[in-house]
């Protein structure tokens, strides 16, 4: 399994609107694709979802539906990519080809998810790490 951590800076500030780039860029060639995060979050992603990408449809939904894409408060026993926002959430023990990790610019966030990068080093995951500028 991979996991792409995500370090966020420079332009990119918000981590919804990363998690609706790297949406936006997996679909429609990833046909399952799982957001996770908390309530308000993936609320404001939903609604940023139906905009943006300006001239794009992203079909979604979310929780538990038969949407390509979902946006879920517990990660899914599956999917072709699982995009990360919430830096405390357990690793998850499902299927997925692909994790991506959003490091936020905040330096409190950032702690958990030096943690997260051993934990999944300690799984044996292919690890990378972007940073975004």
């Amino acid at each position: 399994m991979r996991v792409d951590f995500y370090e966020m800076g420079g332009r990119f500030s918000d981590p919804l609107y990363v998690a609706g780039v790297l949406v936006s860029k997996a679909w429609p060639a990833t046909r399952e694709i799982a957001v996770v995060g908390n309530a308000a979050d993936l609320a404001r992603l939903d609604e940023q979802l139906w905009t943006q990408p300006q001239g794009r449809f992203l079909p979604h939904e979310r929780g538990e539906t038969k949407a390509p894409i979902r946006l879920l408060e517990v990660a899914p026993e599956k999917a072709g990519i699982l995009i990360n926002l919430d830096p405390a959430a357990p690793l998850p023990d499902g299927r997925f080809e692909r994790i991506l990790e959003i490091v936020p610019p905040d330096e409190s966030l950032k702690q958990k998810l030096r943690e997260r990068w051993m934990a999944w080093k300690q799984r044996g995951a292919e690890l990378q790490h972007h940073v975004l500028k």
